[in-house]
């Protein structure tokens, strides 16, 4: 968590670490998968995060908004008691809260997907879980905020 405030503050005065860049330049190239949770008068909602950049641009986080969803792009997430979160997620998620969950595919189909792993755990730690989904498993860590890039205004 010291190692996470002092990224933070680096970004926060227009400084990069030297491991910092390396992690943020591993995030560009494998981008694991984002997705933020909160609960939410007892339901958990949720809403997808991607980077995005063009002709150069220096990338940006941004949600993925539904075509008819909720221009700040959370909508309930009923179905995640499906995907068998171990440890199970709610406990985790507080009221008045949101936490990312990154994750990226355990067993990989590709070197791509065993690069997202590794960019998982060399940036955020160690999994703190898995889940499954579409029958394939993933590991999971999730962290109060996104180290590298702002959000897209």
């Amino acid at each position: 968590m010291a190692a996470y405030a002092q990224q933070q503050a680096a970004l926060r005065q227009g400084t990069i670490l030297p491991e910092l860049q390396e992690h943020c330049d591993q995030l560009a190239a494998a981008t694991p998968g984002v997705e933020e949770f909160r609960a939410n008068h007892g339901s958990i909602e949720s809403r997808q995060w991607t980077l995005v950049g063009s002709n150069g641009s220096a990338p940006r986080r941004a949600f993925v908004r539904a075509k008819d969803g909720p221009a700040d792009g959370w909508a309930p997430k009923p179905g995640v008691a499906k995907l068998d979160f171990q440890p199970p997620l709610g406990p985790a998620l507080t009221a008045g809260s949101s936490h990312f969950l990154v994750y990226a595919p355990l067993k990989s189909d590709s070197p791509d997907d065993a690069e997202k792993w590794v960019t998982v755990r060399e940036v955020f730690g160690e999994a703190q879980g898995d889940f499954t989904w579409r029958g394939r498993k993933y590991g999971y860590t999730l962290a109060p905020a996104l180290p590298c890039f702002p959000r897209l205004q």
